[in-house]
């Protein structure tokens, strides 16, 4: 679960993707990430680099996901971190 999800893809509409992406996947990747660590992401989790890191080692180390995938949810991340900053 993705708290601000509503906000989150406002945001998302308004920001230039890359050709390959699309609110809709940018949205599963984190619900992705929800399920795979087991938590609702929100701000005060996922709000930083670090915790992005922290969270993609976590996925690696569970090895349930192949490294494409991990791939596309670091950067489904980094633009829910670009919200939560306001950048």
């Amino acid at each position: 679960m993705i708290k601000y999800q509503t906000e989150f893809e406002g945001y998302l509409k308004t920001t230039k993707l890359h050709a390959n992406e699309s609110v809709d996947g940018i949205i599963k990747s984190l619900n992705s990430v929800s399920k795979h660590l087991g938590i609702n992401l929100s701000t005060k989790n996922l709000g930083s680099n670090e915790e992005i890191n922290d969270f993609v080692n976590q996925l690696t180390q569970a090895g349930k996901l192949p490294p494409k995938a991990i791939k596309q949810h670091k950067a489904a991340m980094q633009y829910y971190v670009n919200m939560a900053n306001g950048l």
